[in-house]
């Protein structure tokens, strides 16, 4: 379904631009869905929960957007770790050092957080190496890193890491360890 947005070549996006792409992609999306007979109710009132249900999937999709960010393609990893290549990324997400989720249509990304200055985020590898050792997937990991922990005052773990405040971060780990074990216990 990605292919149905055009997507601007200069990467910018204003809210009237988006909005033009979004109703044009979605308009070919229906007409695809109903010349091969997805939808047959065309109702007022399937029309109006066609309408809301949209627009509470944008919302939903904006509320994960702003928790979490942006997300690299391996080659735009590869350029902000210095050139590595591909091997050497795929080598380093294996080994639980670099944060690598995939998507429904097997699209692997990995979240932009993690990097900082062309490196992975202080103290981040020691985190995935306890988290991603569990055997869950970058999802899982993505959604804790983000989450606000009750533990640490409501901070993520990406602001107690960013924080530098050791105490903090070493309660962080322990965290992680407890709830790792938790994941490894209940898999």
């Amino acid at each position: 379904m990605s292919d149905l947005i055009d997507l601007p070549q200069d990467g910018t996006s204003t809210a009237e631009n988006w909005r033009e792409r979004v109703l044009d992609g979605m308009g070919r999306r229906l007409e695809q869905m109903v010349a091969s007979h997805e939808v047959t109710d065309f109702s007022g009132e399937a029309e109006r929960a066609t309408v809301n249900a949209m627009a509470d999937a944008v919302g939903t999709a904006n509320r994960i957007n702003d928790r979490l960010g942006a997300f690299y393609t391996t080659d735009r990893v590869r350029k902000v770790l210095g050139d590595v290549s591909r091997q050497a990324v795929s080598e380093r997400a294996k080994n639980h050092r670099l944060l690598r989720v995939k998507t429904a249509d097997g699209v692997v990304l990995f979240p932009a957080f993690q990097f900082i200055n062309g490196a992975v985020a202080t103290g981040l590898r020691k985190l995935l190496s306890i988290l991603l050792g569990t055997g869950v997937d970058g999802w899982a990991v993505t959604y804790w890193l983000t989450a606000r922990l009750a533990q640490l005052g409501e901070s993520t773990a990406l602001d107690v890491l960013a924080s530098g405040d050791s105490g903090r971060i070493a309660k962080l780990g322990k965290l992680a360890a407890t709830d790792a074990a938790g994941w490894h216990a209940a898999a």
